[in-house]
């Protein structure tokens, strides 16, 4: 299990005390809190790939579950795209062009993805593809939908962009859905909140019938990765959403509880005890072969963790503080933005680490692979971003050029 990739709009603090403004900004502390959820993931793939978690009872079960790092990665997701999308609402504004929106969500995961698996596949071989068929479906990010092609493929995590790409083209449907003229300001929010936990609620109940009918591991794994299953990972980013943009639009200020250090505290303190749970208290499995019931409740508990993480980074950071030294220095912020690139190559490296030692998988050197692993990523996590995914996204920054109705061309205004 992995993460999803980073989003540009949200990566920032702005500093003093005042409410976020309804436009776009910048949350820095996200991308500590994306940095932090990219690392976890690669360690857990090192400690799982090399045996050393299996090797190690006594820490095993920790780095077992870092993985935990999807879970933020779609938190993060639901408050970075629904958030315009909600604070354009609430100001009575149109949502932006959706054409722009579209382009701006291709440009941000297709290239940078497109490249990591030709060379992984047909250069590096790490792995190359068994299956000649899969191809097309692993390029076009369908192959979570074939449960013959869920596991492997050469990069097997890429099922969280599946996901990240079917929750693209919900967002705006869903805004759309909640989008009536007419509506008071807190009437819309009643409206905004209380939709949102049915989409939790649903998805909860639809993942408990399935446990319920005794669908196979296989099966419920697979459809764990379709949106209809995980919806609710995104809720608790966009309830962040509904809340900030509610916040902004009234010019109120959140309560010193919430913005001060002592929630982050709270949050992250509740976040290591809900990890703790999940990690000894479940008696899992160390790799993540899980029944329905299990991995369902692994969800839930993971959940919990991502959201707990976030919170502050969204509503304590304004303040600087405790989550800006945290999660907002410079450093975390870097390995934030090269993200993605990390994310989308670790475990290649992984596979050319065991072929160059001629160490086999599950007894190999933890410190070895790591090391490798991790400087590896470091230096192909900032070659996609300086060469790939920021020039993507400037391009898919631009607002389109429109002929205006006396033939001359116009800029149009930029979505999200």
């Amino acid at each position: 299990m992995d993460a999803p990739p980073q989003h540009e709009a949200g990566s920032g603090v702005a500093a003093g005390p005042r409410p976020m403004s309804p436009g776009r900004e910048r949350y820095p502390a996200l991308d500590g809190a994306r940095a932090v959820a990219a690392i976890g993931v690669l360690v857990t793939h090192v400690g799982l790939l090399s045996g050393y978690i299996s090797r190690t009872p006594s820490v095993g079960p920790y780095l077992a579950r870092l993985d935990v790092g999807v879970s933020v990665f779609f938190v993060l997701s639901g408050f970075l795209l629904y958030r315009p999308f909600v604070a354009a609402r609430l100001r009575g504004l149109p949502p932006g062009d959706l054409a722009t929106y579209a382009r701006r969500r291709i440009l941000r995961i297709l290239p940078a993805y497109w490249v990591a698996l030709t060379i992984i596949a047909f250069v590096l071989r790490a792995p190359a593809f068994e299956d000649p068929h899969s191809i097309v479906a692993h390029y076009l990010l369908l192959h979570v939908y074939d449960l013959d092609q869920l596991v492997g493929g050469p990069i097997q995590q890429a099922w969280t962009l599946s996901t990240e790409v079917a929750f693209y083209v919900f967002v705006p449907l869903w805004a759309w859905l909640m989008s009536r003229p007419g509506r008071t300001g807190r009437a819309q929010l009643r409206l905004e909140v209380g939709g949102l936990l049915v989409l939790l609620v649903g998805s909860t109940l639809a993942n408990l019938a399935l446990v319920g009918i005794g669908v196979s591991d296989s099966r419920f794994a697979q459809l764990g990765t379709w949106l209809p299953f995980r919806i609710g990972d995104f809720v608790p980013g966009m309830l962040l959403a509904v809340l900030t943009a509610w916040v902004a639009q009234r010019d109120l200020r959140l309560p010193r509880w919430v913005t001060g250090a002592g929630f982050a505290v709270a949050c992250w303190v509740g976040a290591l005890v809900a990890f703790w749970v999940v990690a000894t208290r479940l008696d899992l499995p160390m790799f993540p072969t899980f029944t329905p019931s299990q991995a369902f409740a692994v969800r839930i508990l993971y959940l919990i963790v991502a959201a707990l993480l976030v919170a502050p980074a969204v509503l304590s950071a304004r303040r600087g503080g405790l989550v800006g030294r945290v999660l907002a220095n410079p450093v975390a912020v870097w390995l934030g933005l090269i993200s993605y690139g990390i994310y989308i190559w670790h475990e290649a490296f992984q596979d050319v680490y065991l072929r160059w030692t001629g160490q086999p998988a599950l007894a190999a050197s933890f410190v070895g692979m790591m090391v490798v692993t991790v400087l590896a990523s470091l230096a192909a996590g900032a070659a996609s971003w300086y060469v790939i995914e920021r020039p993507a996204m400037r391009v898919g920054a631009r607002p389109p050029r429109r002929i205006n109705g006396r033939g001359r061309r116009s800029e149009a205004s930029e979505a999200n």
